[in-house]
């Protein structure tokens, strides 16, 4: 058994394989319920990069820690991610894998490196219409924002919070590949459940690659994910 406790903070834990060797773990989380020794009873270490952080910025952390290592024991391995100098998960050896926070959600996507590559994952709440033709221009190229052409207010805020979260997913799953930050305008959603690269970013990953997606709606908002096969 884990010597380890579930801290206060966070609830309703749920678990799903999502395919062979590649997990999802989600939780809910409360700021207002961290306590100072949260961290010690979950057994997971607090950077000190983040030691002087706001609570919610530590209980994001320790949510998504947490359902990290959930994940990677239901693939048979032991461990909690790291943090990089770029402050993404540094995940142990033969596994990949993605975090994201949200409105008090914590998702986490791990995988078998032996048959995935890549794995990218994104949650993101509705934007309201107002925000949403905001960022437009931002997040879509002017060719996905034709495409919005003739929809309702309700419908293109969907629209560009999905191809938003998308975008975030792929570039979860291909820096870690590449090496390369690339932007909102470098891909685009020609197709309906994929994006194209409209950049090359190296020699297996030019423009043109067309790169499935998944995504769930949500009442509140979107998850979505990219995992990439071997």
């Amino acid at each position: 058994m884990p010597e380890y406790q579930r801290p206060q903070c966070l609830s309703n834990i749920h678990r799903e394989e999502i395919a062979d060797g590649l997990i999802r773990v989600g939780c809910h989380y409360h700021t207002d319920r961290l306590l100072d020794d949260s961290f010690q009873r979950a057994d997971i270490s607090l950077p000190t990069s983040l030691a002087s952080s706001v609570g919610k910025r530590r209980t994001e952390y320790l949510a998504g820690r947490w359902c990290a290592r959930e994940a990677l024991r239901l693939l048979g391995v032991e461990g909690i991610p790291g943090m990089g100098s770029d402050r993404a998960p540094q995940w142990p050896d033969g596994t990949v894998g993605s975090i994201t926070h949200s409105k008090g959600t914590a998702e986490v996507m791990v995988a078998d490196a032996r048959h995935w590559l890549a794995v990218g994952l994104d949650t993101e709440q509705w934007l309201t219409a107002e925000r949403a033709d905001r960022l437009c221009r931002e997040l879509l190229t002017s060719e996905e924002r034709e495409h919005l052409r003739g929809l309702s207010p309700i419908q293109r805020a969907n629209r560009i919070t999905l191809i938003f979260s998308a975008k975030e997913s792929l570039f979860k799953a291909l820096y870690p590949l590449t090496g390369k930050r690339f932007y909102f305008h470098d891909a685009a959603r020609r197709n309906p459940r994929s994006l194209t690269l409209l950049t090359t970013l190296t020699e297996q990953w030019k423009h043109g690659t067309e790169i499935p997606f998944r995504w769930r709606e949500r009442q509140q908002g979107v998850l979505s994910w990219i995992a990439l096969p071997r």
